[in-house]
């Protein structure tokens, strides 16, 4: 089983394959996931190079991280195939995949299968990032071994021919979030493109999570502090949290008032999960 504190990720970085020497920068920036990335961030030119490279570096098996995943190119081209046989052939396998240009889940569950075959215990992250994807939601996001999803609203938006303003991509967000209900995956939104605009990072991310997002994906280390500012419960949270399940537990789980609030087992099975989520990151000492 996946453990507890990456079902509920707060923050994926992205490395390009050609930027390894970054690496160290990576993991002391302290993202939840750190993605490897293989496709758009490597030209077309130097994927093979690019390939060799994380294979090395891979099999290398000192990451210094305890989750990492590799997005690999789609599945159904020949750079894809060529990744999935370098994921074959890795001794020290990569916790998880990120799997682009999914449009339904039949491609998915080839993945899958392969993996399977190959004895590898990697976790599936697909892309949201089409259209037929986002129509598919719930198909995909119950594939075997998918263990989160991406909200791709780049492509999504090239695809469609609109924006990426929040207010544009919000409906295709919420169908991610709706197709995705009561799975329990990492479900991350996509990353904020303005590095020098912290506080458009922040504004995003608070919209994000009141969406029902548990992270945000981030392209350089010097987002990951903000995103976790937004996404790990505050010290406020957790003592309410504790306050209300105390509270409801003396009243032997009848329905009861706090602070204007009806306290009722939905409240309460969310203030639960607030806790996991809390001692998941270390927030509380028991």
């Amino acid at each position: 089983m996946i453990e507890s504190k990456y079902l509920h990720s707060r923050s994926l970085l992205f490395v390009p394959a050609g930027k390894l020497d970054k690496w160290d920068k990576a993991v002391s920036s302290g993202a939840d996931i750190l993605c490897i990335d293989l496709e758009d961030s490597v030209p077309p030119a130097k994927k093979s190079d690019s390939r060799n490279v994380v294979f090395n570096f891979l099999e290398n098996g000192n990451l210094k991280h305890p989750f990492v995943i590799l997005r690999i190119n789609g599945p159904n081209t020949d750079e894809g195939n060529l990744d999935l046989d370098m994921i074959r052939e890795l001794e020290h396998p990569v916790n998880g995949l990120m799997i682009p240009k999914i449009d339904d889940a039949s491609l998915l569950e080839t993945v899958g299968k392969q993996l399977i075959m190959f004895g590898k215990k990697t976790f599936l992250f697909p892309l949201i990032e089409s259209s037929r994807a986002i129509l598919y939601i719930r198909s995909i996001l119950t594939r075997n071994l998918v263990a989160g999803a991406v909200f791709g609203g780049h492509d999504l938006a090239m695809e469609l021919g609109c924006s990426k303003e929040w207010d544009v991509l919000s409906a295709y967000r919420s169908q991610m979030i709706l197709g995705a209900g009561g799975l329990g995956l990492t479900l991350l939104d996509m990353p904020w493109f303005g590095l020098d605009d912290e506080e458009g990072l922040r504004r995003e991310s608070v919209q994000a999570k009141s969406f029902g997002f548990t992270g945000k994906t981030a392209i350089h280390p010097g987002q990951i502090s903000t995103i976790h500012s937004v996404f790990t419960p505050t010290e406020q949270e957790i003592d309410e949290a504790e306050e209300m399940i105390r509270l409801f537990e003396e009243n032997e789980g009848h329905a009861t008032v706090w602070k204007g609030t009806i306290l009722e087992p939905p409240v309460i099975e969310r203030a639960k999960k607030l806790l996991k989520k809390a001692r998941a990151f270390e927030r509380v000492g028991h």
